[in-house]
């Protein structure tokens, strides 16, 4: 069976990397297409699969964003025309479920993201939409175009992929000297907050800790190399979680999956995200394995590392993230059926 995956963005990378392997482990042919955005290229490179590039990066404008939608549209048809699939799966890739229509290809679409606008053609054009359990009580949930398509998964998507890597299981815990950061995400439509609020913050805390900055793209990666973050390094390359957290004293992510990721592995982790919090983010807030907390000042930093216990992982998390892949990958095998 030949099976078609497409990336739009980093997160969907390590999602479906436990998923790639499983097919490739059963003899099934795989094609992956991505969008050239964040460190979708890299991460994909890191893991040395096989990619094919349809489209240029899109910008953060509207007008932007409404331009290149057609255009990789029609790029993506033009592609899967010469490699006609089987069946096609995505995490959040917008356009997969229009062009699987076009050709009558049974699609897949997974999303954790009830802002995000482009939802509209995964609900109308695949033939099975998965979401995490933290949005079952949404009201769009109840839309007559999911009502025979829909199903709910256990806990969050980090939780899936995080499950299949044994090394979430035994993370190694070394010295505890660093504080990563992870940018909020400057291009993303749904991201309606402030930029470069937390500067000042950062550039404090490196006179007292090893500040490692992980940065979303080429951007950003320019933004913090400036004079004025000299003491703070910024990563050149995705890092590996395992080299995240076996040093990491605290996590501050402006949203994201690498957020949830850390929160899921129970490494300490503060949000600073200034749009509306995601029905995931608070689903992890209320199992305490998350803080929240935009306005959050030095000094408050300073405390919550010295006050927070060492701890284990959260083996329930993770027990709930295997079920949810072995749900969405016989789903995967079976949409032939659909």
């Amino acid at each position: 069976m030949k099976i078609w995956i497409d990336f739009i963005n980093t997160p969907q990378v390590s999602f479906f990397i436990p998923f790639i392997e499983d097919f490739k482990k059963n003899n099934h042919e795989i094609i992956l297409t991505c969008r050239d955005s964040g460190n979708t290229v890299d991460l994909l490179k890191k893991n040395n699969l096989h990619f094919e590039i349809i489209g240029e990066r899109a910008g953060k404008g509207l007008m932007q964003k409404l331009f290149f939608f057609p255009r990789r549209l029609n790029a993506l048809y033009r592609y899967i025309h010469k490699n006609r699939p089987d069946i096609a799966a995505s995490q959040s890739s917008f356009y997969q479920p229009i062009v699987a229509r076009i050709f009558g290809i049974p699609c897949l679409y997974t999303n954790d993201n009830e802002h995000a606008r482009g939802n509209l053609f995964g609900f109308l054009f695949a033939n099975r939409v998965f979401l995490p359990k933290p949005l079952e009580n949404k009201k769009f949930v109840k839309r007559w175009s999911l009502r025979k398509k829909l199903m709910f998964y256990p806990s969050v998507k980090e939780a899936i992929y995080l499950s299949q890597n044994p090394g979430s299981y035994n993370m190694q815990q070394g010295r505890k000297n660093r504080i990563y950061f992870r940018p909020e995400p400057w291009s993303a439509q749904y991201y309606k907050g402030p930029l470069n609020f937390f500067d000042d913050t950062l550039i404090s805390l490196s006179k007292d800790y090893e500040v490692v900055i992980l940065p979303r793209d080429k951007n950003q990666t320019s933004h913090y190399s400036q004079d004025k973050f000299g003491k703070i390094k910024v990563a050149a390359s995705p890092l590996s979680l395992t080299e995240i957290a076996s040093d990491c004293a605290l996590f501050i992510g402006a949203g994201g999956s690498m957020t949830r990721e850390m929160a899921v592995l129970n490494i300490p982790v503060v949000s600073i995200y200034q749009s509306e919090l995601l029905s995931v983010d608070n689903y992890l807030i209320s199992a305490g394995l998350m803080k929240v907390n935009p306005k959050i000042t030095y000094d408050e930093i300073i405390s919550f590392i010295n006050s927070k216990p060492a701890s284990g992982i959260e083996l329930s998390v993770l027990k709930e993230g295997h079920q949810s892949f072995e749900l969405i990958k016989e789903h995967i095998y079976n949409l032939k059926n659909e």
